[in-house]
């Protein structure tokens, strides 16, 4: 079968993670531009002539006016990566959850893989040990009656034990 079968086709799949992540790259890209300007402003007030402020801001537009455009352009493409990026980790967790709350509903839950290339592989052989110990466990019990280890008394208590 192709590899294409398990690429992502939606990369905004957290709008909570992934849009807390967008505001920040928004959020430190202002508070960098203003902070770059507000230092400039003052370096060039300092160092240079007395004039009004205003003729330094018409200076100072004039020479670094197209380094901000330039940023402003890239700050879109600097989004779509961190969205991109941020979709390598929220899709797995996004798959972990569901799985999670079919386990815990008492379905049955088929192993996990993460895609090549998604963070915290390792959290889907963990659970997929864990959901196989859960899925044994209910069968377990299923086999035994529905008991568990109630109805069976001490030495049932005992063997779960010994056995974790």
């Amino acid at each position: 079968m192709s590899e294409n079968k398990f690429v992502r086709k939606q990369i905004f799949v957290d709008p909570k993670v992934q849009g807390s992540l967008i505001f920040r790259v928004i959020a430190y890209w202002t508070v960098c531009v203003l902070t770059i300007s507000i230092m400039l402003l003052c370096w060039r007030m300092l160092t240079g002539p007395a004039r009004p402020p205003l003729t330094h801001l018409d200076d100072m537009w004039f020479k670094f006016g197209p380094a901000l455009i330039a940023s402003f352009i890239l700050l879109p493409l600097v989004i779509y990566d961190i969205v991109k990026i941020s979709n390598r980790f929220t899709g797995p967790l996004l798959r972990l959850r569901r799985c999670m709350r079919a386990l815990a509903a008492g379905e049955e839950v088929k192993p996990i893989r993460f895609r090549e290339g998604d963070f915290w592989q390792d959290l889907a052989k963990d659970f997929n040990a864990v959901a196989a110990r859960v899925q044994n466990g209910e069968v377990q019990r299923t086999e035994d009656g529905g008991q568990g280890t109630e109805g069976r008394g001490q030495e049932a208590e005992e063997e779960q034990a010994a056995s974790v």
